[in-house]
């Protein structure tokens, strides 16, 4: 039954029906997403934190 115009939805209802490229969840072991958002923050991190100590040492060098 569709909603009639104008009025906003109460309740909204989300199920989530796996499919066969979804891998099995297991809580016992870590989500491997999860793991290589991580790793991804981490690698952004480490690689703004030498363009920033680089960028601090050439401003600490004395001029020729």
């Amino acid at each position: 039954m569709a909603r009639q115009k104008g009025m906003a939805a109460k309740q909204v209802r989300v199920v989530l029906q796996p499919s066969a490229t979804m891998p099995v969840y297991d809580p016992s072991k870590p989500d491997p997403r999860l793991r290589d958002f991580v790793r991804l923050l981490a690698r952004q991190a480490a690689r703004k934190f030498v363009e920033a100590e680089r960028e601090r040492a050439s401003r600490d060098r004395l001029p020729d």
